[in-house]
Parts: C-alpha cells; structure tokens; sequence
C-alpha cells in the first residue's frame, strides 16, 4: 500500500508538475511539497484539500480511500461539486461511501431541482 507521500508525489508526476508548480498553486514553498513526498510531513486538512484541487482529484485519492478514476464521470463530477461547494458540503460528508448509482441519481435529482427554479 502506497504512503500519502507516495500519492501525491505520482499524482504530482502525473499531472507534469515539478515541485515548485504544485507548491505554487497550493500556497506553499517546494521543501513543504518535498517533505509531503518523503513522508516527514503530513498535509493538514486543508492543505489536503489544496493538493486535491491542483492535482485534480479527491482528497480520498490522496489519502488512498479511493483510486484515481481513469475517467471523470458525472458520479465523480458531483461528487467533487459537493465537496468544493459550501451549499453541498454537508451532502458530500453523507455521500462519503455512496455507490456512484446513487450519486448519478443524487445529481439527476439536484440538477432537475436546479432547473425547476428556472
């Protein structure tokens, strides 16, 4: 099983960002990344969130709760609109071990509520 170290130095190579690319677009410096990659350090919640959004996938891909999707559906879509946006923040927080049937049906759900207000 791969550390959190691990991860995010792949993921960090597998979205062709150096050290410095991704340290800048979370907020930190390299040696904090570097640090995150040989496991001295492990990112806080929020920089874990901060490592997701730049790397472009979950916080649970990180922490390996879950793998990588090879394609981003409309279940992984909406899963990730619920955990960025403050309105479905509690949604994601239910939703944490849904099947992605059930999530497809979730955003079916929301996106014809959304669209009833119209």
């Amino acid at each position: 099983m791969k550390t959190i170290g691990e991860r995010i130095r792949e993921l960090r190579r597998d979205a062709k960002l150096t050290q410095d690319q991704l340290a800048e677009r979370i907020g930190a410096n390299r040696v904090t990344v570097a640090n995150y990659e040989l496991g001295k350090y492990v990112p806080s919640i929020d920089a874990l969130e901060r490592l997701a959004d730049a790397l472009g996938v979950s916080p649970d891909v990180i922490t390996g709760r879950a793998e990588k999707p090879e394609e981003k559906d409309e279940a992984w879509e909406f899963r990730e609109r619920m955990r960025r946006d403050p309105n479905y923040r509690l949604l994601f927080s239910a939703a944490e071990n849904a099947k992605p049937e059930h999530l497809r049906a979730a955003a079916a759900m929301i996106k014809a509520l959304e669209n009833s207000d119209e």
